[in-house]
């Protein structure tokens, strides 16, 4: 640079030409921060407000940089020789990949006096930052200075991590990221580090990973703090349970993949957390109640079961009934035969009953079909079920059969004639006001299995076909 080349560039035929016009390849660098750090104090005061980078500074003049308020010749002469010499480095830097990552940050650090690496390592580069005070005491001086001196600290920094000798730094901890993830074990970190031929402890770590995250502590993980790691992993596993209900191992290693997580840690990851459980090779949340556990449990076997089998997988003790009765009582599990149940959310067809599976297969036959049909598809498609029980329910009053075909029963058929009380098998009168019916005890009553009584005790309490009415007992609901 000439010693006249100032008074070449405020001449005035050039004093209103665009700093870029002035400074050849301003442009080139305009993403680079201003570096205020380098500057006089007077040029921060001046312009740091909205002359952030080069690219604000291009469009300015030399006319309008005097102009502002305080702005000084030797001020503004300051920042085109400083433009200029921006311009000159980034020119002669070497193409990225230069040097390995511990060079790299090594010479990024030999530009930091041994005072601002102490304040950085241990205030913004550090996992776990120290008080302004501990740093105060290894450097012999106040807490408050500490924090004075910080901010310039950060800008000078900053600045350095912008130049274009150091893009290297830039290009290995975006590499360090990649190969960490977005959360990790400080021992996989520290093996990596070890692996690029960085002490773990050492400033030059630390720097790697503040640039490649920040790499911040969050309970037993080092997450990187600017994809907010733990709560993204944890979303992201969750979102993967609620859509594949009973994922495998390498299904979640392949969904939290796309988040940027390292196979060993997720599954060390799923490994760790609360409220799953894993069958085999399969993981489902494992909920508090039995539903929400007779719900894992289907989620895995991926094909309706019975209580009995739910109750078996689920362990804990639990016993059959308290899953049946949760089965019963939940809206996620819906009958898929007499005595299997499945997730509702599957789509599959809900058992309806022996009566209501005749009733669809007659409205599906337009009214009427055989009865041979119906007991061949009853026996095909519900295998718990007994033929007996097919053809009992087909000579139930609610239906008409007549020549091998049923029907619906309808209001012009009328109600048949129903016997006197004592004709049910079980059932009399004692007094005017009171009916008592026995039941065999089988194990169907026994697990809490509706059990259905004579049309003459119906008949005999008042109820005809279509009428709901429930009897209440000192202890619960009777008949319904």
């Amino acid at each position: 640079m000439t010693t006249d080349w100032w008074e070449a560039m405020t001449a005035p035929e050039r004093a209103d030409a665009p700093i870029r016009d002035l400074v050849d390849g301003l442009d080139d660098i305009g993403a680079q921060p201003i570096p205020y750090g380098r500057l006089p104090t007077r040029a921060h005061t001046v312009y740091s407000a909205d002359l952030t980078t080069w690219t604000d500074l291009a469009g300015e003049t030399i006319t309008s940089l005097l102009n502002r308020p305080k702005g000084g010749v030797a001020t503004v002469r300051a920042v085109i020789a400083c433009a200029q010499d921006a311009v000159a480095k980034a020119r002669a830097v070497p193409s990225t990949g230069s040097s390995d990552a511990a060079s790299a940050a090594a010479q990024l650090l030999n530009r930091l006096t041994e005072h601002d690496r102490t304040i950085l390592s241990a205030r913004l580069w550090a996992i776990q930052p120290q008080t302004s005070e501990e740093v105060g005491r290894a450097l012999g001086a106040s807490g408050a200075s500490v924090l004075r001196r910080q901010p310039k600290v950060e800008r000078r920094f900053a600045e350095l991590l912008a130049d274009p000798a150091h893009r290297d730094v830039l290009a290995h901890a975006k590499q360090l990221n990649r190969l960490l993830g977005p959360l990790v074990r400080e021992q996989t970190i520290n093996t990596t580090l070890r692996d690029l031929g960085i002490h773990p402890s050492s400033q030059a770590a630390l720097l790697l990973l503040h640039v490649a995250g920040p790499y911040a502590r969050r309970k037993d993980w080092l997450e990187d703090t600017s994809a907010d790691g733990l709560a993204t992993a944890s979303a992201t596993l969750e979102a993967a349970l609620a859509r594949l209900g009973a994922p495998t191992t390498a299904a979640l290693v392949e969904e939290l993949g796309h988040i940027g997580m390292r196979p060993d840690s997720v599954v060390d990851f799923v490994e760790s957390r609360q409220g799953l459980r894993r069958f085999g090779d399969k993981w489902v949340r494992w909920g508090t109640s039995a539903a929400d556990k007779a719900e894992a449990v289907l989620h895995v076997s991926e094909t309706p079961a019975s209580a009995d089998l739910i109750t078996a997988a689920i362990g804990e003790n639990y016993h059959p009934r308290a899953v049946r009765e949760a089965l019963f009582g939940d809206h996620r599990f819906a009958r898929a035969t007499r005595r299997t149940w499945a997730l509702r959310q599957w789509g599959l067809d809900e058992y309806a009953g022996v009566f209501g599976e005749i009733a669809k297969r007659i409205d599906a036959a337009g009214g009427t079909t055989s009865v041979a049909a119906v007991v061949s598809d009853m026996k095909a498609r519900f295998p718990d079920i007994a033929e007996v029980s097919v053809r009992t329910y087909l000579a139930a009053p609610g239906f008409i059969v007549e020549d091998g075909l049923v029907r619906r029963r309808t209001a012009d058929d009328g109600w048949p004639p129903v016997p006197p009380l004592h004709a049910a098998r079980g059932a009399f009168r004692n007094g005017d006001n009171e009916i008592r019916v026995s039941f065999a005890v089988t194990s169907d009553l026994m697990r809490g299995s509706g059990q259905p009584i004579h049309a003459a005790v119906a008949t005999a309490l008042g109820m005809n076909p279509g009428d709901q009415r429930v009897f209440t007992g000192s202890l619960a609901s009777i008949l319904h």
